[in-house]
C-alpha cells in the first residue's frame, strides 16, 4: 500500500499542512518554555540556587568589597572539587557585583532574566545570519531550540551557556559584516567568561581575518589586566583554577574526550601498568591538538563566500566541546549555532538525505541524558558488564558531538572543492545582508 494514501499521513506530503503543523508545534514549545520559565522565576528559592549561583554571588560580593573572589568557593567546595563546578573568572564576578546589594534571590532573578534575554536574542541573531533557511527550516530550528534539553538545564542551574551562545553568535554576525572592532570585542568578552573561545583568534587568523584576530587579542589582554587589577586574588584564576580545570574529571556527566579517558582510567587504573596516568594525559593532550588542529586545517577560506566563515566557526564551537576538560550537558546550548549553520547549508547545497539524517541523529544524541540508560543507581561499577554500560551510556553526547563535527568538516571540504572547481563563479550572496 502507498503511505501517501493513508488518512492523516497523506496530509504530511502537503507543504502547507506541514508548515501549519510546524507552526503549531513551535507555539506549543514556546508556551511550555514561557510557562516553565515563569514558574521557575516566581518559585525561586535559596535552596534552588545552591548548585552554582550561590558561589557566583559570593564571588561577586567579594569583588564588590575588594576581597578574595574565590574565598567563598573554597569554603563551600574545597579546592579538590574545583574541576567539578564552574569556576567563575574575575570578569564574571565583576559583572555580577552590582547585583549583590539586592540579595541572593533578587540577584538570581535578575540574572535569570539576563540568561533568558541572551537566549532569545541569540535565536533571533542566528536566524538573521542564516537567511538561507526556509520558512519551514526556521520553524524547525525554533522547535529544536525550545525543546532542547540543555537549554532547560542551563536555566535550572542559572548557568552562562546562553550568554556564551549570544557572544559567539554576535562574533560571527560582526565578522560577516566586516565589523572588526565589534568582532574583537565579542571574542574578548566570550573568552573572559569561558577560556575556550580564545581559539576563535587563531581561527580568524587562519581565515585571513587578521584585523579581527589582532584586535580580539589586544582587547582580551586589556580586559584581563583591568579585571585582575579590579578583583583582588583574581591571579588565582591563572595559577590555580586553570591548571586544576585542565585535569578534567571522571564525573559521568562530563561529555568530553577528557571525561571518557578519565572514566576509563578510573575503571581500569592499571590498564597500562604504572604508566596508565601518563598515557591518559598524553591521550587527552593529543585529542586537543588533533581535533582543534584538524578543525583549523579544514577552515581554509578559498572563496569570497561566507560559508567557510560560518562553517569554520560552527566546527570550532563543536570541537571545543569535544576536547574541553569539562563538558556538561548545559554547555551544549552553544550547539544551536552549529546546528543552524548545518541546516542552512543543507538547504542550499542539497547534498543528500544522509546529511539531514546525520544532523538529526547528532541532535538527538546531544539531547539524551545518561539517566535514560539503566546505569547503576549508586554510581558505583561492580562488574565488567556495568563498566561497559557506563562507558557507553555516558559517551552518547560525545558521539553526537563527534558526528556533528565530522558533518561540518565534510561541509567545509565540499565548499573547498567547489571553490577550486569553479574559481571564476561569483559567490552567491557573498557578504549579502541577511533578510530580517
Amino acid at each position: 500500500m502507498n503511505p501517501r494514501r493513508w488518512y492523516g499521513i497523506r496530509r504530511l506530503y502537503e507543504a502547507r499542512f506541514r508548515e501549519r503543523v510546524l507552526l503549531m508545534l513551535v507555539v506549543i514549545a514556546a508556551c511550555y518554555y514561557l510557562t516553565w520559565s515563569v514558574v521557575q522565576w516566581v518559585t525561586l528559592t535559596p535552596a534552588a540556587l545552591r548548585f552554582d549561583f550561590v558561589n557566583y554571588f559570593g564571588g561577586a560580593q567579594a569583588a564588590a568589597h575588594g576581597t578574595d573572589i574565590y574565598a567563598d568557593f573554597k569554603r563551600s567546595w574545597g579546592t579538590e572539587s574545583w574541576v567539578v563546578a564552574y569556576i567563575y573568572p574575575p570578569f564574571f564576578a565583576l559583572l555580577l557585583a552590582p547585583l549583590t546589594s539586592l540579595g541572593l534571590v533578587a540577584a538570581a532573578r535578575i540574572w535569570l532574566l539576563v540568561v533568558h534575554a541572551a537566549f532569545l536574542i541569540a535565536l533571533a541573531l542566528i536566524l538573521r545570519i542564516h537567511p538561507e533557511l526556509s520558512r519551514s527550516g526556521r520553524r524547525l530550528f525554533l522547535l529544536a531550540s525550545f525543546t532542547f534539553m540543555p537549554v532547560y538545564l542551563n536555566l535550572k542551574f542559572q548557568q552562562v551557556a546562553t550568554v556564551w551562545l549570544l557572544l559567539l553568535t554576535a562574533t560571527l554576525w560582526a565578522a560577516m559584516r566586516r565589523r572588526t572592532g565589534l568582532a574583537g570585542l565579542f571574542i574578548a568578552a566570550a573568552a573572559s567568561l569561558k577560556v575556550s573561545p580564545i581559539f576563535l583568534i587563531p581561527l580568524f587568523a587562519r581565515l585571513g581575518r587578521w584585523r579581527i584576530a589582532v584586535f580580539g587579542s589586544v582587547t582580551l589582554v586589556a580586559v584581563t589586566v583591568v579585571t585582575m587589577l579590579a578583583a583582588p586574588g583574581s591571579w588565582q584564576f591563572f595559577t590555580v583554577v586553570l591548571p586544576r580545570i585542565g585535569l578534567g574529571t571522571a564525573n559521568w556527566d562530563n561529555g568530553s574526550i577528557d571525561g571518557l579517558v578519565s572514566r576509563i582510567v578510573e575503571l581500569a587504573p592499571n590498564l597500562f601498568g604504572g604508566v596508565t596516568q601518563t598515557v591518559a594525559k598524553v591521550a587527552i593532550v593529543a585529542a586537543v591538538v588533533i581535533v582543534i588542529g584538524i578543525t583549523l586545517w579544514f577552515a581554509r577560506d578559498l572563496s569570497a563566500e561566507t560559508w567557510t566563515l560560518r562553517l569554520g566557526v560552527a566546527a570550532l564551537i563543536t570541537s571545543l566541546l569535544i576536547v574541553s576538560s569539562v563538558t556538561w550537558q548545559h554547555h551544549l546550548v552553544t550547539l544551536l549555532l552549529p546546528i543552524a549553520t548545518a541546516t542552512a547549508w543543507i538547504t542550499v547545497r542539497r547534498p543528500g538525505a544522509r546529511y539531514g539524517w546525520g544532523l538529526a541523529a547528532a541532535y538527538v544524541m546531544c539531547w539524551v541524558d545518561r539517566r535514560a540508560f539503566p546505569l547503576p543507581a549508586d554510581l558505583q561499577v561492580h562488574t565488567p558488564g556495568q563498566a561497559a554500560l557506563v562507558l557507553a551510556g555516558t559517551s552518547v553526547k560525545l558521539a553526537g558531538l563527534l558526528l556533528l563535527w565530522l558533518l561540518l568538516l565534510r561541509m567545509l571540504r565540499h565548499e573547498q572543492r567547489l571553490a577550486l572547481r569553479v574559481p571564476e563563479r561569483p559567490a552567491a550572496g557573498a557578504l549579502a545582508q541577511p533578510a530580517a
